[in-house]
């Protein structure tokens, strides 16, 4: 009976054990698992069939305890097979064999339970043994196809698992082997509970065994193995060094970066050796235990550069455990910077050799310009014969069109080193709009073109955004439409979209009956310094960088511009500007009046009493600012250079002084800071007159000290607003 007991007890056990791996296997997503999950469930119907057997009292009850253990074999070594042909990668082949095995062994298992009537597999007989009572099987002939069943597919499983074996390497041989291992087991202590015909049958002990066996080698020690040698490998071939040290810094590990790129031996390295020693020197140094390190090594070839991390090891505790170093190699990546660094320097000089020619270009351009301007105002000034003013408004607008294509080249260079700045006041929209008509009424006009504007009245009457830059974009665009129309004309729309209570969007519609666009066209619409259609727009004046301009400056206002053409029919250009409103009341009706005839200058002031000196080399330029200023009656003293200036200036104290930049010997800048250094004029406001317009001059200019800049050709508007504000207030008389 005690015998009897502990063999239940062990089968107990061993459900336990098997109950515990299933509930494990859940975890495991491959379809090899399900099938192990089902061998063990049919492992406990097996289990608790041999515990019948041993607690039966009488030999039916052991008999129909054997059909359903021998019948749970057949269905164990099913899933079984089926696990073993997953995990040894033959889905296919099990998914052909399932079902003509799962037949067989389905008639295999009738056949057991047939025994009950038939009794023609095994019948039951009692054995005493220590004075218990076993009730055993003798076998029949007719079980031996039982058997053979079982075996057949146990034989199968272990060809297609051999099979394998010979097809793999590595550790991949290695996991074959192991469930080839557990497979021959369970056989052989079947076989030998045959052979000794026991009491109970030991193999039943086996099932939990095999399960946990075949659940730690799949899941557990396979793939640990496999990401211990794979991390290993992957380690040792990374294209970085790795050193690892334990806590008494001795080397354990060395990569073979390592051991090529400095012939590192882990067996003789210590921190005494390079490249080591020079990172912790430097890591000390710096006061720092762990950190990462440059490292430069020269060799007859090439000087190599590294970077060299040092880093503690610790456990799952945080308590130390050693330490490694990781050694990265930087040298194309030190080389690519020099060359970056060194491109860089190149642009930089390439972009001040570019800031250099447009600066001579302005000036040898302005230079001229501002004396045939000059002297072409003189004449409108003075001549009454219409023909000699309409001969002078030509050349008027001829110099005009030169300036604005400088101006064109010196605001894409101030937008390209971003120093264009957005300067918001307040406006009129019916101004702004009008005085856009009035500029290009008469070119429309010269071409027999309408220009017509469509002003919402609803538009507010006051705006408030930067007006010199919206003028910019407007004229940029119905230039353009004026330009490329040869018949019909331009129509202006305006309209405005509320977005906030104080903020609206400006929107400005251009349409022209022109040339059009095409479609493959329009891309490149806006890129600088391409013109569509060159040769057949090689006659229209023009450098390309308009459209180009009007982008980034509607860009800078953060508003949005959309181009709608067609080839042959006409343009349609939509602006739109996020504006502030300042007068929220409606603008009204535009009314547009004709431009009248050019009006005769007027001085806007008279200073009598006041003195300046301008100061320039070249004797036309002193002539005509003189010119410019003289119905002032502005007291004007005139030098030719630096040096001349300097000393008329220790002699006589001025209001104001113009003085030019570019000039022989001592330039404007040098002449300006002697002049604010000595003699009779060190508080004198100096204005910077020159021909150099380019990005960010006005604010050089301001913060060497100069009062005001003023480029040529000299604005005679801008000249007397200057002088206004910069001379003394007694001896101005505002006309």
């Amino acid at each position: 009976m005690l015998t009897k007991t502990i063999y239940v007890i062990i089968d107990i056990i061993a459900v336990i054990d098997i109950i515990f791996t299933i509930r494990a296997l859940f975890k495991v997503k491959a379809a090899y698992g399900k099938r192990l999950m089902l061998t063990l469930m049919v492992a406990i119907i097996a289990i608790g069939a041999s515990i019948v057997v041993a607690l039966a009292n009488n030999a039916f009850a052991a008999e129909v305890a054997y059909c359903v253990y021998f019948a749970s074999i057949d269905w164990i070594l099913y899933f079984l097979a089926g696990f073993c042909l997953l995990y040894t990668e033959h889905e296919k082949t099990m998914n052909k064999l399932a079902v003509p095995v799962a037949l067989i062994m389905a008639a295999d298992s009738v056949s057991l339970f047939a025994n009950l009537f038939y009794g023609h597999q095994f019948s039951i007989y009692e054995k005493t043994m220590y004075g218990t009572v076993f009730y055993q099987t003798s076998i029949y002939p007719f079980y031996y196809i039982h058997l053979t069943v079982a075996y057949l597919v146990v034989v199968l499983t272990l060809f297609f698992i051999i099979y394998r074996i010979a097809k793999s390497y590595g550790l991949y041989r290695m996991k074959y082997v192991i469930i080839l291992s557990v497979l021959l087991l369970v056989i052989l202590l079947n076989l030998a509970y045959m052979a000794f015909s026991m009491v109970l049958d030991a193999s039943v002990i086996f099932y939990p065994v095999a399960a946990t066996l075949i659940y730690f080698c799949t899941e557990v020690f396979v793939p640990r193995t496999l990401m211990s040698t794979s991390v290993g490998r992957a380690v040792d071939n990374m294209s970085e060094g790795l050193l690892l040290f334990d806590i008494n810094n001795n080397c354990i590990f060395a990569n073979s970066f390592s051991r090529y790129r400095f012939g590192i031996d882990p067996e003789n390295y210590d921190f005494s050796c390079e490249p080591i020693a020079s990172v912790i020197d430097q890591l000390d140094t710096d006061g720092k235990k762990y950190g990462e390190v440059e490292y430069i090594r020269e060799t007859p070839a090439v000087t190599e550069y590294y970077k060299i991390r040092y880093t503690s090891l610790t456990d799952r505790k945080a308590r130390p455990i050693g330490s490694y170093f990781l050694i990265r190699e930087t040298t194309e990546e030190v080389i690519y910077r020099h060359e970056i660094e060194e491109a860089k320097i190149n642009a930089d000089n390439a972009n001040r050799a570019k800031s250099t020619f447009l600066a001579n270009m302005s000036h040898e351009i302005r230079t001229p310009l501002n004396s045939i301007l000059g002297m072409n105002e003189m004449i409108l000034r003075s001549a009454d014969d219409p023909l000699i003013r309409e001969y002078a408004d030509n050349i008027k607008d001829s110099g005009d069109t030169l300036l604005s294509l400088i101006n064109d080249i010196l605001d894409f260079s101030k937008i390209e080193a971003g120093r264009m700045e957005i300067i918001k006041t307040e406006y009129s929209t019916h101004k702004l709009i009008r005085d856009c008509y009035h500029f290009f009424e008469q070119p429309a006009g010269a071409k027999d073109l309408y220009l017509h504007v469509d002003f919402d009245p609803s538009v507010p009457r006051k705006l408030s955004g930067d007006l010199l830059h919206i003028k910019q974009v407007l004229n940029n665009i119905i230039s353009n439409a004026v330009k490329y129309t040869k018949e019909g004309g331009v129509t202006v729309t305006v309209s405005s979209q509320k977005l906030q209570r104080d903020k609206l969007e400006f929107v400005i519609e251009i349409s022209d009956t022109g040339i059009g666009i095409a479609k493959k066209d329009v891309s490149i619409l806006f890129d600088a310094f391409k013109r569509i259609n060159e040769k057949e727009n090689a006659t229209i004046q023009g450098t390309g960088l308009g459209l180009a301009i009007t982008r980034e400056l509607v860009k800078m206002m953060e508003g949005t511009i959309y181009v709608d053409s067609t080839l042959g029919v006409g343009s349609r250009f939509r602006i739109t500007i996020p504006q502030d409103v300042a007068d929220a009341s409606p603008a009204g009706p535009l009314v547009l009046k004709r431009s009248a005839e050019t009006s005769r200058y007027k001085e806007s002031f008279r200073a009598p009493l006041a003195r300046i000196l301008i100061v320039d080399d070249v004797p036309l330029n002193l002539k005509v600012a003189a010119a410019l200023l003289k119905n002032t009656l502005v007291q004007i003293d005139t030098a030719s250079g630096g040096d001349e200036a300097i000393s008329l200036c220790r002699r006589r104290q001025y209001d104001l002084i113009l003085l030019d930049h570019r000039m022989p010997n001592k330039d404007g800048i040098e002449t300006f800071k002697e002049i604010s250094e000595n003699g009779m004029n060190t508080k004198t406001p100096v204005i910077m007159l020159t021909a150099n317009a380019l990005s960010g001059a006005d604010e050089e200019y301001k913060e060497i000290g100069f009062a005001g800049y003023l480029s040529k050709p000299i604005d005679i508007n801008a000249l007397e607003a200057m002088l206004i504000s910069l001379l003394p207030g007694d001896k101005v008389e505002l006309m």
